[in-house]
């Protein structure tokens, strides 16, 4: 079975990696493939990096581990990322999948276009955020992974007021995103 794990990854850190890596560990995944999104339907906040430069972070950052696969499916098909959509897709490829969601994202699960048919087609596993009880539908299922609290946000707001991210994201990510001038202003 491989796991699909969507977002914004904008950018991709630290906490991204060890919570796809317990994933991989814990459900004994073939894979976990990283699928970033063109326009999250449910991000409040604005993607401040280019679809293009979330990719290349995300194909940086798995690039040492084999068992970590960065697909570009929306980037073809544009638009707003429907994870529903994005799995029916892979459907044709792949023959067994499952759906990994940060606990941050379990709570509004039931407002995710076609919800209920996402259940119906796959299993659909939390991986925690924080250590705050939370509460979401009880349909996904809660993986013991390790709880993270590092933030896309956190590390965008610390670059753009010149503050270190070292630690929080991988170093060929720092690099590329410096390189680029991504998050300055």
């Amino acid at each position: 079975m491989k796991g699909v794990f969507g977002g914004n990854f904008d950018p991709v850190h630290t906490g991204h990696l060890i919570l796809a890596n317990d994933a991989l560990n814990l459900l004994a995944l073939e894979k976990v493939l990283f699928v970033p999104a063109w326009k999250a339907p449910l991000k409040n906040d604005i993607t401040s990096a280019s679809f293009k430069d979330r990719y290349n972070m995300l194909k940086l950052a798995t690039s040492k581990e084999d068992s970590f696969e960065v697909l570009d499916l929306e980037s073809k098909r544009k638009g707003i990322s429907y994870s529903y959509d994005t799995l029916k897709e892979l459907f044709k490829k792949e023959k067994s999948l499952c759906l990994l969601i940060g606990e941050d994202r379990a709570i509004n699960f039931t407002e995710w276009h076609k919800w209920e048919k996402i259940l119906q087609i796959v299993d659909v596993f939390v991986l925690k955020r924080n250590c705050k009880s939370q509460k979401y539908p009880k349909e996904l299922k809660t993986l013991n992974s390790r709880i993270i609290e590092i933030s896309s946000t956190e590390i965008r707001e610390k670059i753009k007021n010149g503050k270190p991210v070292d630690f929080l994201l991988p170093k060929v990510v720092l690099d590329y995103i410096k390189e680029h001038n991504i998050y300055k202003t």
